[in-house]
């Protein structure tokens, strides 16, 4: 790093006139010499240079909000060096353009190898246009990528008017769909997730950003607490007299939301025959009650959400495959709270504020380890489970001092304590490792690779991706969960060893 730069990892942010974070751009560059001349065109575009001399400084920067730029010398092309700088870089989250003398002569093949690396740009250094050529290419960047952060901003700010807080790019993925489907009205949204992941607030959600039925009613039903006597009474509606008890008229939940939205929770829970007839109320919108024998015609807007996997189900003949492609015409899946820590702290900011009405002398903030703690533990019942554990640790706390690892409850900290792996576990993976089957075929795989262990460790890694892969069926969110390591990871393995999803 150089002197007198901010420190390695962080970003500075310089304000302008216009009070506009000024943009921090990573330079890497092996050739001191040219590095002063990179800085200053990196200035005239109106950003700030962070060199990195040494690649320990590289390995540890950090991608933010006013530093999402890195421009990078492919160097030896031969060795690949400057290759695998640019997949760190874009796996971090930087647009990273690279450069280097004379590219405009290389062949076509070596002009694609910094680009499949993750570069957005290969620029000739040796070119007299190269200083504009870069100032655009920057500001450029820098334009797409601070209109992207306001968008997201307005994006996040509404969600969390609805009461949907995230962070992360995978819960943006999912705030920009409920944002999109929305204005669909008149199609359904079939919203999957694990249980207390925020299905039924993502639907309200929907409804509330829907402008033809915002106005409308939000019917939500629990399909697994109905009675199976009572179910299509309670869905449907019936005819005063229609069976014994039917004292009076009753409408029906799929009419009760005339105009707005019916949010079918636990779908999977439906019984098969009434399948078949909710079918036929979304081919159709009409709806017959019990003892009546005339349709009536219905303007409803359903959404459906389960914490099951459906289609195994249609396998099972437990679901209807009809009803299914009817109801995932449009869809969402809301990740676990494990695959998107970057919202935990979010979160429990959220649910501090949401707790404060619950004792006198609230807690007005979270200290380190708590956070952490969270972080290190299970969480089965994602953000639900996550606001009971906040919840309780306000009720308990005696002062309005920050929460603190202490005010969590006693079997957290089993949870913590618990050894990752027991005993035996570890003796049989120690044995395994020693015994001769397993050194014989590393040997194999080092002399196969030359005894370069960078390349080795390579096929190996590539190995144990394939095998995960296979084994989850290609779902990369279960690899990651799997390995230990996160969805972006295995995002970006997957393409950098060309695997097969």
């Amino acid at each position: 790093m150089k002197s007198g730069d901010p420190e390695v990892g962080d970003f500075v942010a310089f304000r302008s006139q216009d009070n506009e974070a000024t943009a921090c751009v990573i330079l890497w560059d092996e050739h001191s010499h040219r590095r002063q001349g990179i800085s200053q065109i990196i200035v005239d575009a109106n950003a700030q240079p962070m060199i990195i001399e040494e690649l320990c400084g590289l390995r540890v920067v950090r991608y933010s909000r006013d530093g999402c730029v890195a421009v990078v010398s492919t160097g030896a092309l031969a060795c690949g060096f400057g290759m695998e700088i640019i997949r760190d870089l874009k796996a971090k989250g930087f647009k990273a353009i690279a450069y280097e003398d004379g590219t405009e002569s290389w062949p076509i093949r070596t002009k694609c190898l910094p680009l499949l690396a993750g570069a957005v740009q290969l620029l000739d250094s040796s070119k007299q246009t190269f200083p504009r050529d870069l100032c655009e290419a920057i500001e450029g960047i820098v334009r797409i990528e601070t209109q992207k952060r306001r968008d997201a901003d307005k994006v996040k700010a509404t969600m969390r008017a609805l009461g949907l807080i995230g962070e992360s790019a995978e819960m943006m993925t999912v705030f920009l769909a409920a944002i999109r489907f929305s204005a669909v009205s008149d199609l359904p949204v079939l919203i999957s997730g694990e249980t207390g992941t925020g299905k039924e607030a993502l639907a309200r959600a929907v409804h509330s950003l829907d402008p033809k039925r915002n106005q409308g009613p939000f019917v939500p039903v629990n399909c697994g607490a109905i009675s199976r006597a009572l179910v299509e009474s309670e869905f449907f509606g019936h005819r005063r007299g229609a069976f014994t008890g039917a004292e009076r008229e009753r409408k029906g939940l799929i009419r009760s939301a005339e105009g707005g939205v019916l949010f079918l929770d636990e779908i999977a829970e439906l019984d098969l025959s009434l399948q078949s007839r909710l079918l036929r109320v979304l081919q159709e919108n009409r709806v017959l009650s019990v003892g009546e024998d005339r349709e009536v015609d219905v303007s409803v807007r359903v959404l459906a959400a389960t914490n099951r996997d459906l289609e195994q189900m249609i396998e099972q003949y437990k679901f209807r495959a009809d009803l299914f492609h009817r109801l995932n015409v449009l869809s969402i899946s809301i990740p676990p709270l494990r695959e998107r820590p970057e919202d935990l702290a979010p979160l429990v900011e959220h649910f501090l504020q949401k707790c404060r009405s619950l004792t006198i002398q609230a807690p007005k903030a979270v200290d380190a380890d708590f956070i952490e703690a969270l972080r290190q533990i299970e969480l089965p019942g994602n953000v639900r489970q996550l606001e009971n554990l906040i919840r309780q640790a306000v009720v308990r706390k005696a002062s309005d001092l920050p929460l603190s690892l202490s005010d969590l409850p006693e079997e957290i900290f089993r949870q913590l304590l618990k050894p990752n792996e027991s005993p035996v576990t570890n003796k049989l993976t120690a044995d395994l490792f020693d015994s001769e089957t397993f050194i014989s075929s590393f040997v194999g795989v080092l002399e196969a690779n030359d005894w370069n262990l960078k390349r080795s460790l390579e096929r190996c890694e590539r190995q144990a991706l394939a095998a995960a892969m296979k084994r989850t069926h290609g779902n990369q969110s279960e690899v990651a969960r799997l390995l230990g390591i996160t969805s972006r990871s295995v995002y970006n393995k997957v393409h950098k060893y060309q695997l097969k999803t």
